[in-house]
């Protein structure tokens, strides 16, 4: 896959792109513009690191941070007004909303042009494009807008832009964020009505905007918004398609000893990819980085303590072994590199899970039961022995289930955000915990933005 003239494209303004003959004129080039959205947002300044691997992890205090000055530490400690952190924030807000200024331009000249794509064609790479309009600012309104509260969301929060314009977009409140969202979802789930995942299975099924990711992102909206029961039927949904989504046997996950699997590439529902993965796993997470560089929980292994010394966890033992090299001490590994360059899942960053619905529907439902028969599902298929059977302990194993299941991924975050946690596991505090403010849990808008509104 090259990034061609839709690299080009994709890094100037809408106004001052090529003619859209020139942008669209056949199959192949829509299909590069497509590509070249999904590769934006698999670069390292989005889903492709800082929003899934570090930056977001080292907020929620899931690597241990071993100096007390720098990015890392400024992250650690939520001092947002640090110029790094600043500018890096900035960078995303920017990134993030190009990438919708582009969906926004494809939306509006596909359906004009005559380039040789079927109305169905067409149908799935605007359903796809909304989708993923949708998702980003999914994203930017749970970084930088406030916890969805009662109070908070008729407060002003973020701009939804959903259409092309060069006007200055009025910020909306969180309300009428998530009210936009929610009908860019019903456009994506009717646009891939007939998305070929819904009669068969499709090669590279996790790695575009799918019908399946467009209801997991209707249960994580609705989820956020408080609304359970629209959560729990959009998160059903996605678990009745399971097939299509299988767990990940431990034969994968093994490997044979030279591939493994500790992506668990078959749960994934949808993912980026990005081909710098490895230098990041390198030179964020290798082994024989200096305790001062090396993202890990420390020499008191306390990511131990995370996955309560469970040996048989898939995701403890495959994720985090002890380093062969280097530092005497478990290193998280999940991304580290296979031998065998065809296999799919090398370059792919997960951004939505098959147990995300699981544990959303687990947290939605009313039947206590039914609860519990969710949470279970997911640890079994993780090699944990032994059902959680008392439902009054049910928010407190799912909160262990996220940090277990999501390192690496980001979602740790929005979790303790969403849940405005108070105080939240620390490997960098001698008590193992760390008060957060709910100033803390909200980046700043960039000042530029809010400049003369």
């Amino acid at each position: 896959m090259t990034l061609g003239s839709c690299q080009k494209w994709l890094d100037v303004q809408p106004e001052d792109r090529f003619t859209k003959d020139q942008v669209y004129n056949s199959a192949s080039s829509v299909e590069e513009v497509v590509n070249g959205l999904y590769l934006k947002m698999g670069e390292n300044q989005l889903y492709g690191n800082k929003l899934t691997l570090t930056d977001l992890e080292v907020m929620s205090h899931r690597f241990r941070i071993g100096t007390t000055s720098g990015y890392y530490y400024d992250l650690k400690e939520h001092n947002y007004e640090q110029k790094d952190v600043k500018n890096s924030f900035s960078g995303i807000w920017t990134n993030m909303y190009a990438i919708i200024a582009n969906i926004n331009d494809m939306i509006n000249v596909l359906p004009t042009v005559n380039n040789g794509l079927t109305e169905q064609d067409k149908a799935q790479y605007i359903g796809q494009a909304t989708g993923l309009r949708a998702f980003i600012h999914f994203d930017l309104l749970r970084l930088y807008g406030p916890a969805y509260t009662d109070e908070t969301k008729v407060m002003s929060a973020i701009p939804y832009v959903n259409k092309l314009s060069t006007d200055i977009q009025p910020f909306l409140s969180s309300e009428m964020v998530i009210a936009n969202i929610l009908a860019d979802i019903k456009k994506a789930k009717e646009l891939l009505k007939n998305d070929p995942i819904l009669t068969g299975d499709v090669p590279f099924k996790n790695n575009y905007f799918n019908y399946y990711a467009v209801v997991a992102l209707e249960a994580r909206v609705q989820q956020w918004a408080g609304n359970k029961e629209a959560a729990l039927v959009a998160a059903k949904q996605v678990i009745a398609a399971q097939d299509k989504f299988p767990w990940v046997t431990h034969q994968k996950i093994a490997g044979n000893g030279s591939n493994p699997d500790r992506k668990f590439f078959t749960e994934v529902i949808f993912s980026v990819f990005n081909d710098k993965l490895y230098d990041i796993q390198r030179d964020y997470f290798g082994s024989n980085l200096s305790e001062e560089q090396i993202l890990a929980t420390g020499s008191g292994n306390l990511v131990s303590n995370i996955y309560e010394n469970n040996e048989s966890d898939y995701r403890y033992n495959f994720s985090w072994p002890f380093a062969s090299t280097g530092m005497g001490y478990r290193t998280f590994v999940k991304f580290d590199d296979i031998p065998d360059v065809e296999i799919l899942s090398r370059f792919m960053v997960p951004l939505i899970r098959i147990s995300e619905m699981y544990y959303i529907a687990a947290e939605s439902t009313t039947d206590q039961t039914e609860a519990l028969n969710y949470l279970n599902t997911v640890r079994q298929h993780r090699n944990i022995n032994g059902d959680i059977s008392n439902y009054e302990t049910l928010e407190n194993e799912l909160t262990k289930e996220y940090m277990k299941e999501f390192y690496g991924e980001g979602q740790v975050w929005f979790y303790y955000k969403r849940k405005q946690k108070a105080n939240i596991f620390s490997v960098n505090t001698s008590n193992l915990s760390f008060f957060m403010t709910a100033e803390d849990y909200i980046i700043p808008i960039p000042l530029a933005e809010t400049e003369g509104r």
